[in-house]
Formats: structure tokens, C-alpha cells, sequence
């Protein structure tokens, strides 16, 4: 009997087990049971709470750092540009408009006398205590005789010790360096690879702007033509017909250019167009090489109702250009009469904005032409400021890289292993030798002397001149450095003149590369220092800079100054 409740007991108990269980063993394949549900949920959450504490505290650090770096330095104005796609004012554009609103300068200006080497120099191109060496001389201080006895120690070439000792100095050798020096009757004073090609960088741009002035002339003018296929009613001052514009490459066309066109119209009589505004040929507004944006940014320009705020800060150097233009064309006062209000120029448009290069232009009438400021000037501020965009585009009005390094060969006699012109701004790997930049320069300063002017009409004036050399040689030697920086990753170079009292003008190039750009021209200022004090010390050029970009700055009393504006260095 006991056994038997024993049995009884245990088969209760086991059926009790397999009831409890029975739940779990039914739940289909794949799925969770309730409790297991419930402990995945709570674990899903803790580890939700643990990422996003981990993540705000990531968040809030990156907050904290940002606040710090704000307050520690203010972005440039190159990240600032770079923000904000609709800025597009900049130094060179700052230049060029001044520039059309001062004076202009006649191109038969008496060659300065400092480009011409003095009547008392010595006849030697070195020191007299200095013997003269091989072209091929290094910096060895010893050599053997053939014998293998020990020979003479051969003298020093100083400007070339200078050179290296300055490299050596920031921890670079002269080995994968080039460097020349000549004067201006062809005497090279020291070389090093000289004839071995090197990445110019933006030196290369001395190659197009000689290829584009000899072309098409220092006084070269971009014209835009204004024409219609309508007519005008004079009582409403509106023009029944369409307004095209046809561009010929204008690098320099900016806001203010737009506001003198719609100005030239409305003296004419023209104050809106009854159709659309056809915009044709090669038109570039504000650095854009875009038809269409460059078409539309004009179109919003001529109205002051459509001015971004680029065009309202226009508006007064605006009238600084206009006041000049008159000036020059004898019509001061007569704005008066025709626009005693003052109020802004407008030219509103009723139709589209075209910019199909197959639209018929056969029966068109000519109402204006607006014409760019000189090549020369143009040029001048490409140089200073080493504007690659604004290279590129008179590199393609004379026929792009190829036909630049076409007219280094055939009009200067550079061989193939001599040179190589990929881009005409510069970027890129363009090949040049030290030995045939100076050809180029010489090549350019010989052109220029016929219209008696100077290297400084064309490349920047070290320490005077805003751009890339505003900030160099800005001590004693200010205003003795002519000459076109060039930078690229690894890369630094500078070519142009320094002039000397003892020797006068003296042709240099110093190419450098890999290693860093600003050790780089830390050593090319120091060697170019050298040099001058080798050669009597500096002979500035008389250099008056027409104008430039100027900022307003006050002292500590509190008194205003106005001096050259800052720019980045290249």
C-alpha cells in the first residue's frame, strides 16, 4: 500500500512538472517565450541608455570643443568664402575696381633708372676679392689634382654658399635644389641644376601672361557688346525687343561692370526691355565660368530690387568707376542733367533668360560696347594675387597650355627637355629649368621696355604690391624684389629681379622642392637678401603702386590709418 501511494505521488508529481513546462514547449520555432520577451526588453534598454549617454557625452565634448576653437581663433576668410557660396569678393576683384577708378597710365612712362645697371659698376660679376668660378662649380672647398696630390683650394662661389648654407640650415640639401642668378647682359653669376626642370608652380604663370601680351598687346581690351533685335520707344523708355549680350572672355566682369552697362543704357534712353535677355559667346561674371549662373547673376544685378548683398557693396565703388570713365571721357557734370535724382541704375527685363548658343543673331542692331580694363592691368593683378582661375582664362585666348608652350619654343628657343606646360595657371606638373625661367623673364623685360615700362607693371613689387609678396622682404630690402612666388604641396619656387646698387638689376630663380613651402621661402629670402648685400645692398625700384585694396586701421589713440589690406599668402 505504501509503494503504491509512493507510485501515485511520484506520477502526480511528474505530471505537475510537465504542466508547468508544457508552455514553453508548445511556443513555436523561432519565437520567445513571455519572460524571455520581457528580459530582452529590459537589456535592449539598458544598453539604449548606456549608448546615448555615451553618445551626448561624445556630443557635449565636441560642443565644448568647437566653442573653445571658435573663441580661440576666427576662421580665414578662404573657409569663409568657402561657407558662403554667394561671396565673391576678393582682393584681386577689390584690385581691379580700384584700378578702373584711378587715374590711368600711359604706357611710353620713362623706364625707371634703377632697372639699368649703374655706369660706375664693376665690369666683373663678382667681387673683386672673389674669383670667379665654373659655371659647374659646388660647394666643395678642396679638390685633387690628376696626380692625386692636393691640389689649390678652389674659392667659394658666395652666392651659391649663401644659397645652400640656408637650406642647410632647415635641414635640406642643395642636391635636389634649383638655383641661377644673371645679370642683364647674359653673365650667370652662379647656377645650380640649373638645367635641370623643375614643378614651377605658379612661376608658370610668367610664361602665359608673356604668351597673352605678346599676342595681343598691353593695351589689349575684352570687349562685351550689347545688341537688339527690337526697337525703342523713347516716351517709355522701353525697349520692344530682346537685349543680348555677347561676351569675348572678360575675366575681370564683376557687379560693378554690370552696374555700368545697365547705367550705359539708361543714359541712352533704355530703361526696360520688353523681351528677353540673350546672353551669348564667352561670358564669365564674378569668377564663374558658367554661362548660365554668370547670366543669371547679371540679370539680378541691373535691377535694385534683385541686388544681393555682393552688388550692394558694389554700388560705390560703382560710382568711383563711373566718376572715372567720365573723366576720362570729358562728361563730368553732365550726369546731373540726366539723372538729377541720383537714384541707382535700372533696367528691368520682362521675358527669359536665354543662353542657347543656337539662337539666330543674324538680325541684330548694335546698341553698346563695354570694354575690360587693359591687358596690362589685368595681368598685373592675376600676378600679385596668383589668381589660377583668372590664368586659365587668358591662358585660353591665346590657345590654352599647348600654344604657350608653343611660343616658349619658337619664340624663345626652349627646347623640349627645358620645359613642359600642362596647365597655364600653374597647377598641375608643368616642367621648366631655372636656366630657361630666366629666359623667359628676360624675355618679358626686353617686351615691356618697349612700351617703356618695367617688370613691377607686371609682377608683384616685394613688400609694396598686396598678394603673395606683401608680407616679404618688407624690412631694408622693401621694394627691391620684383618677382612671381609659386606653391605647390612639397613645392615653393620664386623668379624675378633683385636689384643691387653694385650690379643693378640681377635676374634669379630659385626653385625648391620636396620639403616645406614656408621653410622653403624662409630660405629664398634669405639668399635673395644675400645676394643684394653681396652686390652694394638694395636699389628699390620707384615704384608707386596706381592703387590697391585698402583697409582701415586705428591705432591706439584711436586715430584711423588707411594702409594696404592683408591677403593670404599663396
Amino acid at each position: 500500500m505504501l509503494a503504491r501511494l509512493r507510485t501515485v505521488n511520484l506520477v502526480s508529481l511528474l505530471l505537475a512538472l510537465i504542466l508547468t513546462c508544457s508552455p514553453a514547449l508548445a511556443s513555436p520555432a523561432g519565437q520567445k517565450s513571455k519572460s524571455r520577451k520581457s528580459t530582452a526588453a529590459k537589456s535592449k534598454k539598458v544598453s539604449k541608455k548606456k549608448t546615448s549617454s555615451r553618445s551626448s557625452k561624445k556630443i557635449a565634448s565636441k560642443r565644448r570643443s568647437k566653442k573653445v576653437g571658435r573663441a580661440r581663433s576666427r576662421p580665414s576668410s578662404r573657409s569663409r568664402r568657402r561657407a558662403n557660396p554667394s561671396y565673391t569678393r576678393t582682393p584681386i576683384h577689390d584690385y581691379l575696381t580700384s584700378v578702373w577708378a584711378s587715374p590711368p597710365v600711359a604706357l611710353d612712362t620713362a623706364v625707371q633708372s634703377s632697372q639699368e645697371a649703374p655706369a660706375n659698376a664693376s665690369l666683373n660679376p663678382m667681387p673683386a676679392a672673389v674669383e670667379r668660378p665654373a659655371p659647374a662649380a659646388t660647394n666643395q672647398q678642396d679638390s685633387v689634382a690628376p696626380d692625386g696630390s692636393e691640389a689649390d683650394p678652389i674659392m667659394l662661389n658666395p652666392l651659391l654658399a649663401a644659397y645652400s648654407d640656408s637650406l642647410a640650415a632647415r635641414g635640406y640639401s642643395v642636391e635636389n635644389q634649383g638655383f641661377i642668378v644673371e645679370t642683364m647682359d647674359g653673365e650667370v653669376l652662379a647656377e645650380h641644376n640649373a638645367d635641370q626642370p623643375f614643378n614651377p608652380a605658379s612661376v608658370a604663370k610668367v610664361a602665359t601672361s608673356l604668351a597673352a601680351i605678346s599676342k595681343l598687346g598691353p593695351d589689349f581690351q575684352f570687349r562685351t557688346s550689347l545688341y537688339t533685335d527690337g526697337t525703342l520707344d523713347p516716351e517709355t523708355g522701353t525697349l520692344k525687343g530682346s537685349l543680348y549680350i555677347i561676351g569675348s572672355g572678360d575675366p575681370a566682369f564683376f557687379y560693378e561692370n554690370a552696374l555700368l552697362i545697365a547705367d550705359k543704357l539708361n543714359n541712352s534712353g533704355i530703361r526696360a526691355i520688353e523681351g528677353n535677355l540673350v546672353v551669348l559667346g564667352n561670358f564669365y561674371f564674378n569668377f564663374s565660368s558658367s554661362r548660365e549662373a554668370s547670366a543669371r547673376a547679371f540679370r539680378a544685378t541691373l535691377t535694385p530690387e534683385t541686388w544681393t548683398a555682393g552688388a550692394k557693396m558694389a554700388f560705390t565703388r560703382f560710382l568711383s568707376m563711373r566718376a572715372a570713365e567720365e573723366r576720362a571721357n570729358g562728361s563730368a557734370g553732365q550726369r546731373a542733367a540726366l539723372n538729377p535724382s541720383g537714384a541707382p541704375p535700372s533696367l528691368s527685363i520682362s521675358g527669359e533668360t536665354i543662353t542657347n548658343p543656337a539662337i539666330d543673331t543674324s538680325r541684330l542692331s548694335l546698341l553698346a560696347v563695354h570694354t575690360s580694363l587693359p591687358l596690362l592691368n589685368v595681368l598685373k593683378g592675376l600676378n600679385d594675387f596668383s589668381n589660377n582661375w583668372m590664368a586659365s582664362v587668358i591662358g585660353s585666348m591665346v590657345g590654352g597650355p599647348p600654344a604657350v608652350e608653343r611660343f616658349l619654343k619658337t619664340q624663345i628657343g626652349l627646347q623640349d627637355e627645358e620645359c613642359r606646360i600642362v596647365t597655364s595657371s600653374g597647377l598641375g606638373s608643368n616642367q621648366i629649368s631655372p636656366r630657361a625661367t630666366v629666359q623667359i623673364l628676360r624675355k618679358l623685360t626686353v617686351y615691356l621696355k618697349k612700351y617703356g615700362l618695367g617688370l613691377e607693371r607686371i609682377l608683384p613689387v616685394a613688400g609694396i604690391d598686396a598678394g603673395t609678396l606683401q608680407r616679404r622682404f618688407t624690412d631694408a630690402y622693401r621694394g627691391s624684389v620684383v618677382a612671381k612666388t609659386g606653391t605647390l604641396s612639397g613645392v615653393s619656387a620664386l623668379a624675378g629681379i633683385a636689384y643691387t646698387r653694385g650690379r643693378g638689376p640681377l635676374f634669379f630663380v630659385i626653385y625648391n622642392r620636396r620639403g616645406s613651402s614656408a621653410r622653403f621661402r624662409t630660405v629664398q629670402d634669405e639668399t635673395i637678401k644675400k645676394l643684394i648685400t653681396l652686390f652694394g645692398g638694395p636699389a628699390p625700384v620707384r615704384y608707386i603702386p596706381r592703387t590697391g585694396p585698402y583697409v582701415s586701421k586705428r591705432d591706439a589713440d584711436g586715430e584711423e590709418h588707411i594702409s594696404p589690406a592683408v591677403s593670404s599668402p599663396e
